[in-house]
């Protein structure tokens, strides 16, 4: 088993934000963690309409699944996969919307771009709006047991404008009139194609789902000194501006040197945990993040606001931490 690592080098500092920090490329595990066990999966059969296009999107999926560079599911046996995914489609939603329009036009032409007569047109433009569930479940193969299921929607839409009156142009006013007429269609009356580009739409969300994925986070700072040793040195308020204009390595670099002189400011401590979280040390980072937390929390009338980022940065590393243990666990075929 390969451990994996961070991205270093997708570090990047988050400038101009209402809060600054320092955003990182993480993995994290699927929606559903048993997921993580089924590395060899087959594509079964989806019911309803269009469920011919849900099995090949959800294998298309399957096929282009990775994790930093490589492949995440690897058949080992085409006859005896871990897991199959198979499902139905449900349509849930068929609607039309009918807009009404006018546009002005040249209905007599004297020449080339020369226009004699013109005339104002009256469309209506009706749009067809289809909403679609995918219920995808994956099955263990060996136990025939239900492992998850997960249901994602999709919708399509398609707009038509005809023609239905001219009249002479006699300056009156152009564009969309009238009232937005809403109707509720039958399902069955859904258009075939619709339903398909629908459930097209849908199959990406399964993604998160079944395999784990790479996401950005960021790692906030606190920007305001928590304090008095903090707010009496200038450095701090000059590292906070260096994160706020994207400067990562000079910032970080000042966080170090404010952490020997003050090896007690929490603001300091937890703006220090921050860049060691970007940079991917999440066990260093958690011990300095819950050193800061135990000062502020003993510091008289500190305001919520302005600790928040030391105490949500907790939750955020320990869950972190978990999904990397996670994915760690995993014998991948791919060579994970």
């Amino acid at each position: 088993m390969r451990r994996l690592v961070l991205l270093a080098g997708v570090l990047m500092a988050a400038a101009a934000c209402a809060t600054p920090g320092y955003d990182y490329a993480a993995r994290a595990a699927p929606n559903y963690a048993e997921a993580l066990n089924y590395t060899d999966v087959a594509v079964g059969r989806f019911r309803g309409p269009a469920g011919d296009i849900a099995e090949a999107e959800f294998q298309a999926m399957i096929n282009a699944t990775e994790l930093q560079g490589l492949r995440w599911f690897t058949v080992m046996d085409p006859m005896r996969p871990q897991g199959t995914y198979e499902g139905e489609v449900l349509i849930t939603g068929f609607a039309r919307e009918t807009r009404f329009q006018r546009e002005r036009r040249c209905g007599k032409y004297g020449g080339l771009f020369d226009c004699d007569r013109h005339v104002v047109v009256e469309m209506h433009c009706p749009k067809d709006i289809v909403n679609v569930a995918v219920r995808a479940t994956l099955v263990d193969f060996d136990t025939g047991r239900a492992v998850f299921t997960s249901e994602h929607g999709g919708a399509t839409e398609q707009e038509d404008c005809y023609d239905v009156a001219e009249y002479p142009d006699t300056d009156q006013s152009t564009g969309p009139f009238g009232d937005v007429i809403h109707e509720t269609l039958p399902h069955w009356d859904a258009p075939i194609g619709m339903i398909a580009n629908a459930v097209a739409a849908a199959i990406p969300a399964f993604r998160y789902d079944i395999a784990p994925y790479m996401t950005t986070l960021r790692a906030e700072i606190v920007d305001k000194p928590l304090v008095p040793e903090e707010a009496a040195d200038p450095r701090f308020a000059a590292a906070v501006k260096a994160t706020r204009r994207g400067e990562y390595i000079g910032a970080c670099a000042q966080w170090q040197e404010l952490a020997v002189t003050y090896p007690k400011a929490p603001g300091i401590l937890h703006n220090l945990a921050a860049c060691t979280e970007a940079r991917g040390d999440l066990e260093k980072a958690h011990l300095l993040y819950a050193e800061a937390a135990e000062i502020a929390r003993g510091i008289p009338l500190l305001k919520d606001k302005d600790a928040k980022p030391i105490f949500d940065a907790l939750g955020r590393i320990s869950r972190g931490r978990y999904d990397n243990r996670l994915i760690d666990q995993v014998r991948s075929p791919a060579g994970y």
